[in-house]
């Protein structure tokens, strides 16, 4: 029997048919980071019947993981997150095939790593701008449409780079504000500029998180966002995947525009001018601090905790 005739997917029809499940099934997808995102997005493509999926990540599960992480228990701790991914993936799916680059992704094997991929999904570190910089410019070499989504508060936000960079959309370097040519050992040496890959800022978020996202902590990270970022990833590749126009299906959301919603505020919708809506967003936790109307969230006393300061 063919894979995607499987009874494994026949809740899927109704909301999609035969010829997409197919496409589903026979696609190949390769995901930078699974330490959060990327790990239920990635459970996600499997569910849906992706059979190929290469993993990238070199860190391991600790404790601090276990807030929104579906591989983050207790007998994964001190694990490979690519080796618990894959493992996982096989519990749903024994035929499946998960190639595990447990080394993260690195100029030396960067295209073999996405070798054959119908779409890469980066999720790694953003303020690792070299690390998206070189998955970004290895996929255009390799025409792959470069996915990114990200969690931010109760919301996640998403977009993809389109290697033709067909009607004006942004690479991830226009983006970003860095030159095409730049040297990757330069870009390392770059801070990330929120404001260009952050268009949707939450505004009952806590300035004094803000103040030390922004002075290099951790981006603090809450499971129904990853589940939101998630969901619209899961969505988004889907669209990349089936790519049917002649099934009335729209087109992922291309940069400079951003897909985002916030399951706090029930909001959501399409952000065309990312840079300027940041700005608003952070306008607002300023206002709504400055009259004391936004929640706390003792985030430089739990970091203090963790670190054993």
């Amino acid at each position: 029997m063919e894979k995607y005739k499987d009874i494994s997917y026949s809740r899927n029809y109704g909301y999609w048919n035969e010829e997409e499940q197919k496409k589903i099934c026979d696609s190949n997808i390769s995901i930078a980071g699974v330490g959060g995102d990327g790990f239920q997005l990635g459970l996600g493509l499997v569910r849906m019947g992706v059979q190929n999926i290469s993993i990238a990540d070199p860190e391991v599960f600790e404790p601090e993981n276990s807030n929104r992480v579906p591989g983050a228990i207790v007998k994964n701790y001190g694990k490979n997150k690519a080796e618990v991914f894959a493992s996982m993936a096989r519990e749903i799916n024994p035929d499946i095939n998960v190639t595990v680059f447990n080394d993260g992704v690195t100029q030396d094997n960067v295209e073999d790593f996405m070798q054959k991929a119908d779409l890469l999904i980066d999720e790694s570190e953003i303020r690792y701008l070299h690390i998206g910089t070189m998955l970004a410019r290895t996929a255009r070499k390799l025409m792959i449409p470069n996915m990114t989504v990200m969690n931010i508060g109760f919301a996640g936000v998403a977009t993809s780079f389109d290697p033709q960079k067909n009607n004006g959309h942004f690479t991830f370097e226009q983006l970003m504000g860095i030159s095409e040519d730049m040297p990757l050992d330069d870009v390392k040496n770059l801070k990330v500029d929120f404001s260009r890959i952050l268009p949707y800022m939450p505004g009952y978020g806590d300035l004094e998180v803000f103040k030390a996202v922004n002075d290099g902590a951790p981006l603090p990270s809450i499971v129904q966002g990853v589940n939101i970022a998630a969901g619209l990833g899961t969505t988004q590749a889907f669209l990349h995947i089936v790519n049917s126009k002649n099934n009335h299906r729209p087109s992922p959301v291309w940069a400079s525009k951003f897909l985002y919603n916030d399951s706090y505020t029930n909001r959501s919708g399409i952000i065309e001018l990312p840079k300027m809506s940041y700005y608003l967003g952070l306008a607002k936790i300023i206002g709504r601090s400055a009259i004391g109307i936004n929640p706390k969230a003792s985030y430089s006393e739990a970091e203090r905790k963790s670190r054993n300061l």
